[in-house]
């Protein structure tokens, strides 16, 4: 990939455009809210006239990113805007995006430009910077800036190391490396605030939530054949529960640190008829992204995810899906 090849043709075609559409994925964790606001940023310090898309608002310990002011979340809205240019961050397929039956709907439909990390993104957009050797999004967006020589403001700063703080779960997944630690000293350098972006990602525990992973982890299982850790998630274990999409993605790389397992799978139930599923693993052989794509998800080698129509009953021999 020449990437600056690819940065030059993106720059282009945001300085011809004159309504832009930024879209990040449903559930938005720190990657995408800090793609999403880096961009956004840049796209105002450039006059251009912007809209931040996403199904989901953040969840409220990630608000401060946004300013707390909401994401549009209403399809109808951006339907009946008249945009030149979309912009899809940190997101594999246009399915994981949560626009894949909004986009069609557009006449005509507007150019895609597609920025993102994941192992398994299916180049769907007109013009893709995809780079499955960062750490994260937020990384791929530091060095287009760089490649542009884009002045990183503070503000931007912070919510770039928001992405790879998380993705890289405080320098403790298999995917960090060192190119993503010298970023992260200089976006210190450009004025991150490293304290804030630690709290609000990895010290935003509360009693309530430590008493539902001690619910969640009795029903932890062990399949020593397969070297397998795996557990459910129901509806009424998050029901009352702030911060419940992150417990459940915290649950799953609290266990990929269990001695002796080699990989980790977590079902979610998100809904009556949905169920989520998150796959981790440490062992430099295992790709759980080929799993999670067989199933129709993707991720990365040591972090993947899928979803499945069904349901999660329990049994005496555990949790299964019904279809």
């Amino acid at each position: 990939m020449d990437f600056t090849a690819i940065s030059q043709k993106i720059y282009q075609q945001i300085s011809e455009a004159q309504n832009i559409l930024l879209i990040a994925h449903p559930r938005p964790d720190a990657d995408a809210l800090g793609s999403l606001v880096a961009f956004g940023l840049w796209l105002e310090s450039l006059g251009k006239t912007h809209d931040k898309f996403c199904v989901d608002q953040p969840d409220s310990n990630l608000a401060w990113l946004t300013d707390y002011e909401p994401i549009i979340t209403d399809p109808k809205y951006i339907l009946a805007q008249q945009y030149d240019l979309i912009v899809v961050l940190d997101s594999g397929d246009l399915r994981y995006a949560g626009v894949d039956q909004v986009l069609p709907q557009f006449l005509p439909l507007p150019l895609i430009i597609n920025i993102d990390h994941h192992n398994t993104n299916r180049n769907f957009g007109t013009i893709n910077l995809v780079d499955s050797n960062a750490v994260s999004t937020t990384q791929i967006i530091f060095q287009f800036f760089k490649t542009l020589r884009v002045r990183i403001s503070a503000k931007q700063a912070t919510a770039l190391l928001a992405g790879i703080i998380y993705d890289t779960y405080n320098f403790t997944n298999p995917n960090t490396n060192d190119r993503s630690l010298e970023i992260t000293s200089d976006l210190l350098r450009a004025g991150a605030l490293l304290p804030q972006v630690s709290d609000s990602i990895l010290r935003n525990k509360t009693v309530d939530a430590l008493q539902v992973w001690g619910k969640i982890l009795t029903r932890l299982s062990y399949n020593a054949k397969l070297g397998v850790a795996f557990v459910a998630i129901t509806k009424d274990d998050l029901e009352y529960v702030e911060f419940g999409a992150e417990i459940t993605k915290g649950v799953a790389n609290f266990l990929n640190n269990l001695a002796g397992v080699k990989a980790v799978l977590i079902l979610e139930q998100q809904s009556d008829d949905i169920i989520k599923g998150s796959l981790r693993t440490n062992e430099e052989l295992i790709d759980v992204s080929e799993l999670a794509k067989m199933l129709g998800g993707g991720g990365h080698k040591k972090a993947a995810g899928f979803k499945l129509n069904g349901r999660l009953i329990s049994t005496e021999k555990g949790f299964w899906q019904i279809v």
